[in-house]
């Protein structure tokens, strides 16, 4: 069986007169799949009074008018060339799939299930408008009206997670990300003849302040879930770096991490090219193996995990050319 080649990226922010090239280097990769895992718009980025569009700007929108600015947003990420030109390649081969973030959601650690918000910021009306704009663009749901979802790979079983529009805060009782009914479908697609099983998710199991072990409960029970599961890999975003995180004694993560975040938005929101990532992933597997590639700006850095003892092995760093 010949290899599957999946590339996996996440968080884009729209800037007039800044290309986003990083979309040239994913289609010169000719990859077989593209997974965007969250933030591929941003409603709010950066902090007030130095952000037009700070976070949590969002929550003071009308339902109509935080409808139209979110078309907008995709409209012109859309329209992006080099976006336009890898979306174009990738859907010709039914080959696109993803997940979202909060930013693509709603606004900066946004909640859909959030009951401690104010009436005027009207959540339920927001999520599902939001929702059914990423249908329209994404246009890779596998499960509507549900963002999650489940495919078949010839190699692997990959499950896309929603953290976002079933999930709560961490300071209501017995806080939730993903909610027991998308716990039980995560639970009935573990159960598959693949030889490997790709999870993934916008936000990551344990990086930054808000992760997945946070919600110690519903962590603990994916945890639970996954014992005995062979070869698995936990794809996610959300932090605008790029990580590589072997399986922890402590269950921290309980499986290999592969994060890939920052394809077009600066780290730390500056308007200059050195705060520019330009991160993304690209993960090849075989029966005998999987080799994993990490780009940024400057090169990649590779692994190699043996399907056989389920061990990696770093492969080493490489500059990009001129």
């Amino acid at each position: 069986m010949p290899a599957t080649r999946i590339a996996f990226t996440s968080c884009a922010r729209f800037k007039p007169g800044q290309p986003q090239t990083v979309w040239r280097d994913i289609l010169a990769a000719d990859p077989d799949y593209l997974f965007l895992l969250g933030d591929q718009i941003y409603m709010d980025f950066g902090l007030w009074p130095f952000a037009p569009e700070y976070q949590g700007k969002p929550k003071r929108y009308s339902p109509a008018q935080f409808a139209s600015v979110m078309r907008a947003k995709y409209e012109r990420q859309w329209a992006e060339p080099n976006f336009a030109a890898l979306l174009a390649h990738m859907r010709a081969k039914n080959g696109f799939y993803g997940v979202w973030d909060d930013h693509d959601f709603a606004w900066n650690n946004a909640y859909g299930a959030d009951t401690t918000l104010s009436p005027d910021v009207h959540m339920a009306e927001n999520r599902d408008l939001a929702r059914a704009l990423f249908h329209e663009f994404m246009a890779c749901a596998v499960q509507p009206p549900e963002v999650y979802g489940a495919i078949d790979t010839p190699l692997a079983r990959v499950i896309f997670l929603d953290n976002r529009y079933h999930a709560t805060p961490l300071n209501v009782p017995q806080p939730a990300l993903m909610g027991a009914q998308q716990m039980a479908f995560l639970q009935a697609q573990l159960q598959h003849n693949r030889r490997y099983t790709l999870v993934c998710g916008g936000l990551t199991l344990t990086h930054s302040a808000e992760n997945w072990s946070r919600y110690t409960a519903e962590f603990a029970h994916f945890r639970e879930l996954i014992q005995g599961v062979p070869r698995l890999l936990y794809l996610g975003g959300d932090i605008h770096k790029n990580a590589f995180d072997a399986p922890a004694p402590d269950g921290l993560p309980p499986c290999y991490q592969i994060v890939s975040s920052g394809a077009c938005v600066n780290y730390l929101g500056l308007p200059f090219e050195f705060d520019r990532r330009r991160n993304w992933t690209l993960l090849t597997l075989d029966a005998q193996q999987v080799q994993v590639e990490q780009f940024d700006k400057h090169g990649s850095t590779r692994w190699r995990i043996d399907a056989a003892n389920w061990q990696h092995q770093p492969l080493g760093r490489q500059r990009r050319a001129g």
